[in-house]
């Protein structure tokens, strides 16, 4: 029974979770290392390995018009991750223009504004 419990212990506590990831997803890192860090999340992926984050910020807020999404200059803005916790991963997910045109982010938007305001 205590071998279980030290082994369930153990894998707890063990896996692959990058906090500097879940950190600039949540808004707790300065913009710039924050955009850094997800541009590079992003190109770990083989799909994006020849994304260019910068390029892409500038030319995907055109496709918005909530005023969030159409001024974001973070890369959190228009996309995020949720974390499985039974396999200890994240999965992509994205605030698709379609979808924030439509309002189906405003606790998402009210809380960006807020915190804006605050500083």
């Amino acid at each position: 029974m205590q071998g279980l419990l030290v082994a369930l212990f153990l894998v707890s506590f063990s896996g692959c979770t990058n906090k500097d990831v879940e950190k600039a997803f949540k808004g707790d890192l300065r913009p710039g290392k924050a955009n850094k860090i997800i541009g590079e999340y992003c190109q770990s992926c083989h799909i994006h390995k020849d994304f260019d984050p910068p390029l892409h910020v500038s030319k995907v807020r055109n496709l918005y018009n909530r005023p969030v999404f159409k001024k974001a200059r973070e890369c959190r803005s228009c996309h995020y991750i949720e974390k499985n916790w039974m396999h200890n991963q994240h999965e992509r997910k994205t605030r698709m223009p379609k979808d924030a045109n439509r309002g189906k982010f405003k606790k998402f938007e009210k809380k960006e504004l807020s915190r804006k305001r605050r500083g």
